[in-house]
């Protein structure tokens, strides 16, 4: 069960790190054909932020893809990197959640409280294991 659980986690996790590229490059776009400026910053440095900001939370969701792929394919325990790296992901989707539905709406609240679920119950499932505890 906690193979397939990490295995849907890793998609739904790549396909949200696509997601959030995809939007900080559209966000940078826009910012940067604005003609406007925000307290006297440039629209060059407030589309870097945009593209930088959004750039290093896909890299992040993407190592804790990879990282939960790999322990999807052993099908064994989860090391403590992994698991500090799954909580810190679950964590930020709990914050993403509750901006999300005082700015966007219940939809989005409630796919961010999917992805919470599904790595929660990844933490959460024990291992199972084929050998016995007493087989040599």
């Amino acid at each position: 069960m906690r193979t397939w659980t990490a295995a849907v986690a890793v998609f739904l996790l790549v396909l949200e790190a696509l997601f959030f590229a995809g939007v900080g490059l559209l966000l940078g776009l826009a910012v940067r054909h604005q003609n406007m400026s925000l307290g006297g910053l440039s629209t060059d440095a407030m589309a870097n932020g945009a593209w930088v900001g959004m750039g290093l939370l896909a890299a992040f969701l993407v190592v804790v893809a990879v990282l939960l792929a790999r322990t999807a394919w052993r099908g064994g325990a989860m090391g403590r990197p992994t698991r500090i790296l799954l909580i810190v992901c679950a964590v930020l989707h709990g914050v993403l959640a509750a901006a999300l539905l005082a700015l966007s709406g219940v939809v989005a609240f409630l796919a961010m409280l999917v992805m919470v679920g599904v790595m929660v119950f990844v933490l959460l499932t024990p291992t199972v294991t084929d050998a016995s505890p007493g087989a040599a």
